[in-house]
């Protein structure tokens, strides 16, 4: 071979190494395709953008991050099936739709949690209760729970044309609910009835009589603007307070180098804080945008949460049986609750 053959051949073969290799750089950079059924403008999706803006600033090109918001991938009662399988690497969903895959799940909806205040639910979340709950739910669902859970906040009663004054005031009424056994038994423990009906069709639910309120929360409320559907009262009983849990697919998570896992991690823990408070900020903001459009909201005292979460209490035991929901974790939460000082 002369000279000039092996040069033009060593050039060939630089150009193609460094084609190859440029290749091989792109196709390197990790999908996360993140699945949120709510719109752009929501809490959750709001918190969700600050993850994704923190964990940008730690892998760079490494990875493509896209999120698909309004159930464009999947629903979140349908999200849990498609992280165990890998259809999707990321998700948030809220807990109240994972307790049919992990029925401890519902714990927070237990009676046990009716009328405690934020701090209290924080507390025992964050803690020990919480971490056993999420190695249940990654051990059951094949994930990874990345961190923290993120807030949403304290869903209330809200009615058409029947004032709520106090607890009595929700016997006989046709009540909807977003879903969870636990939900749907507390709506009828205090003597209403339980309806499962979607987000979207509740407007028309409430105009047309199908029920006659809705527990939902201060946020969701407003930015439906549910009052031109006819709510008119709300009765804020702090029933359960909603989070969402952040659920990486096991396949995905595996496959990435450590220190990319710890990059999703630390992008996850910063972001917890601001997420946090965020959602409490918009419920504040929220309760004020529906008592300006003239609802009427009566807080129910101390003393009355502490009386119906002590009848409630009655059936926890067979809510947990129904829902096999693990005992142990049960006992826990009460020894924590206690622990706490709150009155059972």
């Amino acid at each position: 071979m002369s000279l000039l053959s092996r040069r033009l051949l060593g050039t060939l073969s630089v150009a193609v190494l460094a084609t190859l290799t440029a290749i091989g750089s792109a196709d390197a950079a990790e999908k996360l395709r993140i699945s949120l059924d709510t719109n752009p403008s929501h809490v959750r999706n709001k918190g969700v953008d600050l993850f994704v803006e923190a964990l940008k600033q730690r892998v760079g090109d490494r990875m493509e991050i896209e999120v698909y918001p309004s159930a464009q991938l999947y629903r979140d009662r349908d999200v849990g099936r498609a992280l165990r399988q890998g259809s999707v690497e990321m998700a948030v969903p809220g807990t109240w739709v994972l307790d049919g895959l992990v029925p401890v799940m519902a714990m927070t909806s237990l009676p046990a949690f009716y009328g405690i205040d934020e701090q209290a639910t924080l507390t025992l979340m964050d803690g020990e209760l919480g971490q056993k709950i999420n190695e249940r739910t990654e051990e059951r669902m094949r994930v990874k729970v990345l961190g923290p859970w993120m807030n949403l906040g304290f869903s209330h009663f809200y009615s058409v044309s029947k004032p709520l004054q106090s607890h009595e005031d929700l016997v006989g009424l046709k009540i909807r609910i977003s879903g969870g056994t636990s939900n749907a038994d507390r709506v009828s423990g205090l003597g209403g009835t339980p309806n499962l009906i979607p987000w979207p069709d509740v407007p028309l639910a409430l105009s047309s009589g199908v029920v006659d309120a809705v527990s939902s929360t201060h946020e969701s409320i407003a930015s439906a603007k549910l009052w031109e559907s006819g709510i008119h009262y709300a009765f804020e009983d702090n029933q359960w307070f909603g989070q969402y849990v952040p659920l990486v697919s096991e396949k995905f998570w595996k496959g990435l180098d450590k220190d990319l896992q710890a990059a999703m991690t630390e992008a996850w823990a910063e972001t917890i804080p601001k997420a946090r408070q965020m959602a409490a900020d918009a419920q504040t903001h929220a309760r004020e945008q529906v008592a300006a459009n003239g609802v009427k909201i009566v807080t129910a005292s101390k003393e009355a949460l502490r009386d119906k979460r002590l009848k409630l209490l009655e059936t926890q035991d067979g809510i947990v049986k129904d829902m096999n929901i693990d005992t142990d974790l049960v006992d826990l939460a009460m020894k924590e609750i206690d622990r706490l000082g709150i009155v059972k």
